[in-house]
């Protein structure tokens, strides 16, 4: 690590310890929140286990937490933790794409349904636009899990899993949120919901419109507009929940989505930008779920996914306009056998089929499924051990049979301590863009699915009744990993293949302390390496797109009466000057909101305050071309009726 890493890894490690001394002063002891490892988590392992029992690494972020913090995406959430954000852009204008792990192969669901693209490859391996996402109004959770989880989930966990799972009905009631800021942003907000008799339903309506928003030019240091950079979006979602007999429930959710954003892309001044190009999106998405069983662990889904992309090209420029549909039904049943006190078997089968159109690509009706069983077993043994070792076969209709298997072992050391270590293998089949090609891209149904496997080592402990420590390393490998290259001398036409071998190692250490009953405070660090090998090549190189080689967070959170409020420094270091304008950065955002009444609530929210310029997405040889934004303001202001 370079001299500002040590320097700000000292800084972090300081402050860990400084946290885990005593408070000074602190008054009402007895009052405080405790931490606690009994926490019930599900994505992990597909069923509720307490964290202490997980041998995961976990990361879970409340709604509690997504109010406090003033959040209006998903994207400004999971930049508070340890996931590495490639984003573009401000509010939800920009394009988001996530890596876990330093990995973006990451499985994205909602309510456990797959919400990953086929196509479109825009937003990374990962290929789900976070921005595109209904309103944040509906999340009751959101759990990460790092590491591979292909056993489980199959294709697309390689780096981890982040679920987001919906709110239900609570009490009956209409909440209205008005938001607005810099650059002409509006959201408007309204949820009504309501519960009786076992049938709850809660119905959200979003609009959202901000115009273009500006950047800090690294190179000159002045306050830039970045053309047509706005958006337009409406979306609508409902959930249905009706509680049967004997431990089954029934739950329905459907959510539409419309927009319209400016498809700018890249700043002025470099190949991508369009300076008046614009995509249409239009999502219609549906999920029905069975729950039976204690605590719901058994359930049967039925998913239809569908939707329509049209990015119209600037009028100056060669390339046709782009209209895609994509449709994409799944079914999935899971069961939870109990064969003893200490043994339990979980089993499941998926399928799921995927139909794209994209004629402008000269793709017509081109069909992907698989299908797919897995199956776990999971001891409880003496000396509070859990070991699970479990297996998946997906059998894939271009790439046939491939089997994926995990084995893990967590030990409760103490009431207040817990540490696991896993090994998971990887599989990663590709997706549609890179098999049948998009635009200047040109498909290769050659291809190889990417595999690997991980090892990862991890500890959780409570230093006291206000402290909880998270600690885990890992590293893993990838064969065969796809990447793109020129077919000629002028880079205007790029083919897909199996070009490297990928090693990632690292580590992630999080500490959260309650200093007193009003103040509350997270540090967090994180290292990771990523090395390519290119096929034929002798040594291993550092992936100079690494956006997060160093990676630190600290948020300090006040909550007293009337008044919250909110402080949080992330920042990066150890990037590679190929690929980003500067080596690292450092961003603060603030938020305060007051309790003007019972059901009346206002806040601000300031992003960037230093005014930094700086890049989350980076791009070899074409550095800055992803400018964030610069400092803005939101105001915001919710009402219960």
């Amino acid at each position: 690590m370079d001299k500002v890493s040590n320097k700000a890894v000292r800084a972090m490690l300081s402050g860990v310890l400084l946290f885990s001394m005593p408070a000074l002063g602190m008054a009402e002891e007895s009052a405080q929140e405790e931490f606690s490892l009994e926490e019930y988590v599900v994505t992990a392992s597909r069923t509720p286990m307490k964290l202490s029992e997980t041998a995961a690494s976990v990361t879970v972020v409340t709604s509690q937490e997504i109010q406090k913090g003033g959040f209006t995406r998903v994207s400004e959430i999971l930049e508070q933790t340890s996931v590495s954000m490639a984003d573009v852009g401000a509010g939800a204008a920009g394009v988001s794409a996530v890596a876990i792990n330093g990995d973006d192969r990451v499985l994205m669901l909602v309510d456990g349904r797959k919400i990953n693209r086929e196509y479109f490859t825009g937003m990374g391996k990962t290929r789900v636009n976070l921005n595109q996402l209904p309103s944040v109004k509906n999340i009751e959770r959101i759990e990460i899990v790092r590491g591979p989880a292909s056993a489980l989930y199959g294709s697309d966990a390689a780096g981890g899993v982040i679920n987001i799972i919906t709110r239900k009905a609570a009490d009956a009631g209409t909440n209205i949120s008005l938001q607005g800021g810099s650059w002409g942003q509006r959201n408007y907000t309204l949820t009504t919901e309501g519960k009786d008799n076992g049938f709850g339903y809660r119905i959200t309506a979003e609009r959202k419109r901000q115009g273009d928003y500006e950047f800090k030019n690294p190179r000159t240091g002045k306050i830039t507009t970045l053309p047509n950079s706005y958006l337009n979006q409406d979306a609508v979602t409902m959930r249905l929940d009706q509680e049967l007999d004997n431990n089954q429930s029934l739950s329905f959710y459907w959510e539409h989505l419309n927009g319209k954003a400016g498809y700018g892309l890249m700043a002025p001044g470099y190949s991508q930008h369009h300076p008046t190009a614009y995509e249409s999106t239009l999502e219609n998405n549906m999920d029905l779920t069975y729950h039976w069983g204690q605590d719901a662990e058994n359930s049967f889904k039925l998913y239809h996914n569908a939707a329509d992309y049209d990015i119209h090209k600037d009028s100056d420029t060669n390339q046709p306009d782009k209209f895609l549909t994509s449709r994409t039904t799944g079914a999935e049943w899971q069961q939870k056998w109990q064969i003893s006190k200490n043994y339990a078997l979980l089993g499941g089968l998926d399928w799921r089929k995927v139909t794209v159109d994209a004629p402008t690509d000269g793709i017509h009706s081109k069909d992907l499924s698989n299908q797919a069983v897995y199956i776990e077993n999971r001891w409880q043994l003496p000396s509070a051990w859990t070991v699970t070792a479990g297996t998946r076969y997906d059998d894939h209709s271009v790439f046939g049979g491939k089997q994926t298997s995990r084995v893990t072992a967590n030990r409760e050391l103490n009431a207040n301590t817990n540490m696991y270590i896993s090994w998971g293998q990887v599989f990663k089949a590709p997706n549609a863009d890179e098999l049948y090609g998009q635009s200047q891209a040109i498909g290769n149904p050659s291809l190889k699915p990417e595999t690997g496997d991980t090892i990862t080592l991890g500890l959780n402990t409570k230093l006291a009744d206000d402290t909880l420590l998270k600690t885990s390393v890992f590293s893993s490998r990838i064969k065969d990993a796809i990447s793109y290259y020129p077919t000629d001398s002028s880079y205007m036409y790029w083919k897909f293949a199996n070009l490297q071998e990928q090693k990632r190692q690292g580590l992630d250490i999080s500490l959260t302390k309650k200093l007193t009953p009003f103040w509350n405070v997270t540090a967090g660090y994180s290292y990771v390496q990523v090395k390519n090998k290119d096929k034929g090549g002798t040594d291993y190189y550092l992936d100079p797109e690494n956006g997060q080689p160093n990676g630190y967070r600290m948020s300090v959170q006040y909550d007293q009466g009337k008044w919250d409020a909110g402080l949080s420094l992330r920042g990066a270091s150890g990037r590679s000057l190929a690929a980003y304008t500067t080596n690292s950065y450092w961003v603060l955002d603030l938020m305060t909101g007051y309790q003007i009444k019972e059901n009346l609530r206002a806040y601000v929210k300031a992003y960037n305050v230093t005014n930094r310029a700086y890049e989350l997405r980076g791009a070899n040889g074409i550095q800055g071309a992803y400018p964030m934004a610069a400092r803005h303001l939101y105001f915001g202001v919710e009402q219960r009726l």
